[in-house]
């Protein structure tokens, strides 16, 4: 294995990870515009970055962190990847007039102005009166780092975003993908970054990785069913062999974007789950796809998606999100409650204003310590072979998304789940 990138299971020990720590993008959200940029509420940024700040901390003890502001600037140095970039902005924008502006900005300049934005020029009449600020609009999901890149394997995969605020997310991936020397791999087998079908949406948090041959993709508001055929034709034609995708088709809802808000795998045999979306008579219907090395492909429903798993040879317990009252399952599913992350099998990351949910986790053999513990020396991570680090999140939390949102896993040791 080339550990330049490599992802086979979600619970890996993790080597590699990107973040995006929030900045001066989250501040040009309004309360008129926040829900149009997909936002529950404004959230402010002094509190974020803070909340944020500690997330990052904890994970640099475990692994090499990366921001994706420094990966872009690092590539941004070659003039020839500047001058790609720049045309790739521009054109993307319909704004080929600001081309030698942008061309006389410093790589760091330049990153700023892609992820904070540029300002529209008011020289005209036409333009002061016109209502738009940007000609190239700030990023603030940008710190959702999940939704545009993914690896599988030793591939990525850049997102198909569905809602047009987010494509230049995905153009940044994949300048990131192709180009840093940290992040060598095989080849772009799903580029979504040039999405030109707009029935074609897949984002990260609706792309789960079980183990080198069985995916779990979200149908969702986010995602869409002719994705993952054009994914499967595309993994087909490399070769990859026998590959399982099971399709979850999710309720099209806000607290129910992508998978990932209902279930995350949190250990060899331990999932972390929505009840009523994963376990419920109701619970969401899933497509069981196989495909063999001749290319060959079946089709047929599963009665639900850990039943689905366990013919495969995965026998996940679920842990409740939010425990068994129902009010408190959609108060804390609501505020991430299901979205963990794993650092390594059966070590995870949620946000610590999940009570009812941590105290579930705590029942199924997984303590509880808060991530200042580790990064101020006082606890040691190797005292536990199960463990949920809490993280502080209520601001993020109200961002619209949780710990797995925020990271981008571009490398994991090789896991076998099974």
């Amino acid at each position: 294995m080339d550990d330049s990138i490599y992802v086979d299971s979600e619970i890996g020990v993790l080597k590699k990870v990107i973040l995006h720590t929030p900045g001066r993008e989250i501040e040009a959200m309004t309360p008129k515009t926040a829900e149009r940029l997909l936002y529950n509420d404004i959230i402010p940024l002094t509190v974020v970055r803070r909340e944020h700040e500690v997330l990052k901390r904890f994970l640099s003890l475990v692994t090499k962190v990366y921001e994706i502001q420094d990966i872009l600037k690092e590539i941004l140095v070659n003039v020839s990847i500047k001058e790609e970039f720049i045309h790739t902005l521009t054109g993307f924008f319909s704004i080929p007039g600001r081309r030698e502006e942008l061309s006389g900005l410093s790589p760091a300049e330049l990153t700023i102005t892609a992820i904070c934005g540029l300002p529209e020029k008011k020289d005209t009449l036409t333009r002061f009166l016109d209502a738009n600020e940007f000609d190239i609009p700030p990023l603030p999901n940008l710190y959702f780092c999940r939704d545009y890149g993914m690896v599988f394997r030793d591939l990525v995969l850049t997102g198909s975003m569905a809602n047009y605020v987010r494509r230049l997310e995905a153009l940044l991936s994949r300048f990131c993908f192709r180009y840093h020397p940290d992040f060598r791999n095989k080849g772009l087998v799903f580029d979504g970054a040039m999405k030109t079908n707009p029935e074609i949406s897949l984002e990260g948090g609706d792309f789960i990785v079980v183990d080198k041959n069985t995916l779990i993709v979200g149908i969702s508001e986010r995602t869409t069913t002719q994705a993952v055929d054009l994914l499967l034709d595309r993994l087909m034609a490399l070769g990859t062999g026998d590959l399982t995708i099971f399709a979850v088709l999710l309720p099209k809802e806000r607290a129910t974007i992508h998978l990932d808000m209902v279930f995350t795998i949190i250990d060899r045999n331990f999932c972390l789950v929505h009840e009523p979306v994963i376990l419920g008579k109701d619970s969401s219907p899933v497509i069981r796809i196989d495909v063999n090395k001749k290319g060959e492909v079946s089709l047929r429903r599963v009665d639900k998606l850990l039943s689905g798993l366990s013919e495969r040879g995965f026998n996940f317990e679920p842990v409740i999100c939010g425990g068994y009252d129902p009010r408190l399952q959609q108060r804390e599913q609501w505020i991430s409650g299901a979205n963990s992350f794993a650092f390594a099998p059966g070590k995870i990351i949620l946000y610590d204003c999940n009570e009812a949910t941590l105290k579930e986790l705590e029942k199924s053999g997984f303590p509880i310590v808060l991530a200042s513990q580790f990064i101020s020396g006082r606890d040691s991570l190797d005292r536990y072979q199960r463990l949920v680090v809490g993280v502080p999140g209520v601001e993020l939390a109200r961002g619209g998304g949780g710990i797995r949102c925020m990271t981008l896993p571009v490398c994991r040791e090789p896991l076998e789940i099974v």
